[in-house]
C-alpha cells in the first residue's frame, strides 16, 4: 500500500489522503483550506478520474469542500459516508458555493457530487473499508482500510474521545491496523482540554459580565458540531436560573445544522433521545431560540441585550461579519471565540490583540471585549496518545491536520511513550510505502 498526503500535511485544512492499493486508488477525505494561498489539496484531474472510491469521514469544508472539484474533473464513482454526513455536506456545500467566489466548481458539480454519495453506516464494510465513530460532530467516523496484502490503515479524521452535550466519545477498543494516519490539532504539550462542566461555567460567567455592561455577546462558530454545544448550553443555564433570560439569536446555517441534528436523533446520546421524545424537553426547540427577523438585522441591534450565535467560527465569512461592523466599536459589547483558530484568520487576529479588522474592504475598529473558552470537539494530547495505544498491532503513525508545533510535539510524545512505532510527520506531497 502507498500513502499519499495531498493535504492536511503540517497544516489545518485541505484534508486529503490517496492510498494506492495494487491497482486501486482511493481518496481519504477532499477539503479545502480557509486561506486565498494554498485553499486547494493537490491533486491533478488525470489523478481524479482515475480514483476508485473516495471516503468522507465528516461534513465539515476541510474534510468535504473540494469533493464537487473531483466531479468537475471527472471522477464518476461515490463518495461513502454515514447518513448524517450526507445530509450535512449538502447544506455545507451548498453555502460555500454561494459565499465563496473562488470555489473551482459549478452547482452542477455540487448535484453530481449529491447524487454519487452512498451511505455505509458505522461498522459496515464496503470493499475493505469500514467506519466507526469518531466522536467530532454528528456521523463522524473513522476509517479502516483493508489492502490485499493483508496490510490495515486507519484514519481518524477529527476525533474526539470525550463524551459531549450531544454526542458519545469515539470508542477505543477493537481496533488493529499496520498504520495509523492521526490527527494533531491539539496535539500540542500544552493543549490540555478544559472539562465540559467548568467550560460551559466559565461561558455562562462571560456572558453575565457583559449583560452587567448592558451589551452584546457574539459567540461565532462552525455551523456543524459546537454551534448545537453553544446553543444546548446558553439555554440550559437559562433553563436552570443560572443565566438571565435573553434571546438567543441564531443565524446562519446553525439553523439548518439544528433540524438535520434532529431527524438523524438515533445518532445523538441517549439523553439527548429521550428529551426530544419529551415535548417540553426537547432541546432543539427551545423558546429561547430566535432568528433574525429582518435583513440588515437591526431587531438585534434594538435589544439592550442580546447573544448571537452565529457562523462562521473563525470569522472568515457568514452573518458574523455584520455582526462585527456595527458591535466591534463598542466596548460595553463581547465576543467570545470557543473553537481552534487558524492562522490568517480574523479569529486569530483578534486572539492576537488585533485593534481594527478588515471586514469588506472597510477599516472596523476593535473596543469590544475578546474573550475565549475551548468548547474543543477534538481530542488533546493526553488522549491522542490513548488513542495511539489501544490500537493493536501497530507499527507506524503518520502525524497530520495540525500546526507544524503541535504535530511534532504529538511525535515526541508518541515516540517517547511507543519507541518501537516509527512516526513521520509527512509533508505536502509527501508518499510513503507501508
Amino acid at each position: 500500500m502507498k500513502l499519499s498526503f495531498r493535504g492536511a500535511a503540517g497544516e489545518v485544512g485541505r484534508s486529503c489522503i490517496m492510498v494506492e492499493n495494487g491497482r486501486r486508488k482511493t481518496l481519504l477525505d477532499c477539503g479545502v483550506k480557509f486561506e486565498k494561498e494554498d485553499a486547494f489539496p493537490v491533486l491533478e484531474d488525470a489523478e481524479a478520474r482515475k480514483l476508485d472510491a473516495v471516503y468522507l469521514t465528516h461534513a465539515h469544508m476541510d474534510h468535504s469542500g473540494y469533493l464537487p472539484a473531483l466531479y468537475s474533473a471527472g471522477y464518476k464513482g461515490k463518495v461513502f459516508s454515514t447518513k448524517p454526513t450526507r445530509d450535512l455536506t449538502q447544506v455545507l456545500l451548498a453555502d460555500y458555493l454561494r459565499l465563496d467566489k473562488g470555489v473551482p466548481y459549478k452547482q452542477d458539480d455540487v448535484i453530481k457530487c449529491l447524487k454519487h454519495m452512498e451511505m455505509l453506516e458505522y461498522g459496515e464494510e464496503k470493499n475493505g473499508a469500514a467506519f466507526r465513530d469518531a466522536g467530532h460532530i454528528l456521523g463522524s467516523a473513522t476509517v479502516t482500510l483493508k489492502g490485499a496484502g493483508g496490510k490495515t490503515v486507519l484514519y481518524t479524521g477529527d476525533i474526539n474521545l470525550r463524551e459531549s452535550r450531544l454526542l458519545d466519545g469515539a470508542p477505543t477498543d477493537g481496533y488493529k491496523a499496520d498504520a495509523l494516519i492521526i490527527e494533531s490539532t491539539y496535539g500540542g504539550h500544552d493543549d490540555k482540554r478544559m472539562p465540559l462542566k467548568q467550560a460551559s461555567q466559565y461561558l455562562a460567567n462571560s456572558i453575565r459580565e457583559t449583560f452587567k455592561k448592558k451589551g452584546k455577546v457574539i459567540v461565532p462558530t462552525f455551523a456543524i458540531g459546537r454551534g448545537q454545544e453553544i446553543l444546548f448550553t446558553i439555554d440550559s443555564h437559562m433553563r436552570s436560573g443560572t443565566l438571565e433570560q435573553s434571546p438567543i439569536y441564531v443565524d446562519g446555517m446553525i439553523n439548518k445544522a439544528l433540524r438535520i441534528y434532529r431527524h438523524n436523533a438515533i445518532y445523538l446520546r441517549k439523553e439527548i433521545q429521550r428529551r426530544i421524545l419529551t415535548s417540553d424537553d426537547d432541546p432543539f426547540k427551545s423558546e429561547n431560540y430566535r432568528i433574525p427577523e429582518r435583513k440588515d438585522r437591526s431587531d438585534v441591534f434594538e435589544q439592550e441585550k442580546a447573544i448571537i450565535v452565529t457562523t462562521s467560527g473563525m470569522l472568515n465569512g457568514g452573518p458574523v461579519l455584520t455582526y462585527l461592523k456595527k458591535l466591534a466599536p463598542h466596548k460595553q459589547n463581547k465576543i467570545i471565540l470557543v473553537g481552534y483558530q487558524a492562522k490568517g484568520t480574523r479569529g486569530r487576529d483578534l486572539l492576537e490583540g488585533a485593534d481594527e479588522l478588515q471586514i469588506d474592504r472597510q477599516r472596523i475598529p476593535v473596543n469590544l471585549e475578546v474573550d475565549e473558552t475551548k468548547f474543543s470537539a477534538h481530542s488533546d494530547q493526553r488522549e491522542l496518545l490513548e488513542f495511539v495505544a489501544c490500537v493493536k498491532g501497530l507499527k507506524r503513525v503518520f502525524i497530520v491536520h495540525g500546526e507544524k508545533e503541535k504535530s511534532e510535539q504529538l511525535a515526541e510524545a508518541i515516540h517517547r511513550n511507543h519507541r518501537h512505532l516509527r512516526v513521520d510527520i509527512p509533508k505536502l506531497g509527501e508518499e510513503f510505502s507501508i
